[in-house]
């Protein structure tokens, strides 16, 4: 069997060993209570290592405790801290803590046990902070949340079509036939069709490879899976997906077509992730039927799913919608229409802000340093190595008639990502780690003086500050507006679609944290660069309430 990435080796067993290891699945923590000398001692041992008396036996301990001292160690995905836990029974035990913001830890926290998946093998006790573990029951009730608003009445949905076979039409085709849908996958190019037929059976493959799924599993996916050419193959189906490119006339004349062909009860839905959903039901005969479901990519790996609800979308359609997406094991927020829905409003502001940062004076390295720092998985510059992302700006911006000398010049040299060896950083071949570049430091102070900017330094202080309160005053803004039901949602959608980690909660949780009245004070003192640091209403409001916290405020039920 393959070795599991980022767990440690399980744990070497022993005879007698058998009720710790128990215990320790079930979220419990012995020791062993010497019945001569009455002392207690940590991990199973045959005899007392005090006054060697073999009549010992189990005691349960609380699993709380304090550190007593600890140190970092820098692992991907997430650091974690070795640590001597001062147990609540006295004892002293070398543990670790993880799944916490060990950044931030100090002597004599609170932590609590928090076991730790193995190889193959019972977890191992480790333990969390206090602080850590609040965050992750408040992301259990906003989970709650959301599931009582699926209703107790399902509807089955057993045929699907997905239209356009690109990334994201072949990722949402793999969640539905993994979900047990027949999938109609439509395109006006055979070579399309092709290409993506073999990219799911590829992933199927895979699945099976790594022991995921059994071959008679695979082989019957691939059975209800058909490509066409021809749009009218939707008409038996239960739920329609556009996944073509982002382009408004595109997609309007398309479901104009789709309302032609479609049964009249199908779901009628579209991917985008940045157009005015409303324009594109009114391409429709029955805009009451269309809705967003903004799947994340790899659609058929990510979580998330953003149910976008437009002004006619009806209580049935959007009822339908979020069962739909239960079905095939996504996590459904509904959400408004806005720019950028509710993820990538947040998103927008802080990369703005990343981007500015570069030319006041940051470099990549360091912003990407704080952002990791914060809990996320990588910083905005990574991540756009990672996802192609200088190409991607760079088309948008030659459709849009719109200039950014920096990014231009890195589209123009090359430097396109990681798969081209280098963009905002170098990587050697075959190789995922960033390397700093002095090239790019050097195009990045050219870029500043292009821009009549006189660079300065930049504390880690004033970057994390720019990066994450916008994100935080913009949730607060989609409250005020009504796009989003629950300060809850804005921070689900950001850990399962963005990699937030639910030992920090999510950004408006992270909010109530820092203090609402210290953030609106730090908020006000950065407006000098720009309206997005102008406190939101509701941010005000509640820092002068007594004891208000923003990850509370649901705007309904």
């Amino acid at each position: 069997m393959a070795q599991k990435r980022n767990l440690p080796p399980a744990p070497v067993l022993f005879p007698g060993d058998e009720p710790f290891w128990e215990a320790m699945r079930s979220g419990q923590l012995l020791a062993k209570h010497c019945q001569d000398c009455d002392t207690l001692h940590y991990y199973p041992r045959s005899h007392c290592p005090f006054c060697g008396s073999e009549k010992t036996e189990w005691h349960s301990l609380s699993g709380r405790g304090t550190i007593y001292s600890y140190s970092i160690v820098e692992r991907s995905p997430k650091p974690l801290a070795p640590a001597i836990i001062e147990l609540e029974e006295g004892l002293l035990i070398n543990s670790v803590v993880t799944d916490a913001d060990v950044r931030s830890l100090n002597i004599g926290d609170e932590v609590i046990l928090h076991s730790m998946p193995t190889q193959d093998g019972p977890p191992a006790p480790a333990f969390t902070t206090v602080r850590a573990n609040a965050a992750r029951e408040y992301t259990k009730a906003a989970y709650t949340a959301l599931e009582c608003r699926i209703s107790d009445q399902p509807r089955l949905f057993e045929r699907g079509a997905v239209i356009g076979s690109g990334n994201m039409g072949i990722g949402i085709a793999t969640a539905l036939l993994n979900a047990g849908l027949s999938v109609r996958l439509i395109d006006q190019s055979d070579d399309s069709l092709e290409n993506a037929v073999t990219r799911i059976t590829e992933s199927l493959n895979r699945d099976v490879e790594r022991g995921r799924l059994a071959e008679k599993e695979r082989d019957a996916r691939l059975a209800v899976l058909t490509a066409d050419r021809d749009l009218s193959a939707i008409a038996s189906a239960d739920v329609v997906i556009e996944a073509v490119f982002e382009d408004m006339e595109v997609k309007q004349k398309l479901f104009a077509e789709i309302d032609q062909y479609a049964s009249p009860s199908a779901l009628l839905a579209t991917n985008t992730s940045t157009l005015d959903i409303d324009r594109i039901a009114a391409a429709t005969t029955r805009p009451q039927s269309v809705i967003g479901l903004h799947f994340f990519n790899p659609a058929n790996l990510m979580k998330l799913v953003e149910v976008v609800h437009t002004d006619t979308t009806s209580a049935v359609t959007l009822d339908a919608a979020l069962q739909f997406s239960a079905q095939i094991k996504k996590t459904a927020v509904p959400v408004g229409v806005c720019d950028g829905f509710v993820g990538n409003r947040l998103m927008i502001a802080r990369e703005r802000q990343a981007s500015r940062l570069l030319l006041e004076g940051a470099l990549p390295e360091q912003v990407d340093r704080v952002l990791r720092e914060v809990g996320l998985p990588m910083g905005t510059f990574e991540l756009q190595d990672m996802t192609g992302g200088i190409e991607l700006m760079y088309r948008s911006r030659q459709r849009r008639g719109q200039k950014d000398w920096l990014l231009d010049e890195l589209y123009n040299r090359g430097r396109t990502g990681l798969r081209a060896g280098r963009g905002f950083y170098r990587y050697e071949p075959g190789k995922k780690r960033p390397l700093i570049d002095p090239e790019v430091t050097t195009l990045i102070e050219e870029a500043s003086c292009v821009e009549g900017i006189e660079r300065r330094a930049i504390s880690d202080q004033e970057v994390h500050d720019r990066l994450i309160l916008p994100m935080i005053n913009e949730g607060a803004k989609l409250l005020e507006e009504g796009i989003v039901d629950r300060a809850s949602d804005i921070d689900l959608i950001w850990q399962l679609g963005y990699g937030w980690p639910d030992w920090k909660g999510g950004p408006m949780y992270y909010a109530d944290q820092i203090g609402l009245p210290e953030l609106v004070h730090r908020l006000a003192a950065l407006e000098k660069h720009g309206d997005v640091f102008k406190p939101a209403d509701l941010l005000v409001e509640l820092a002068g309430a007594d004891a208000a916290r923003i990850s509370d405020i649901k705007i309904s039920d």
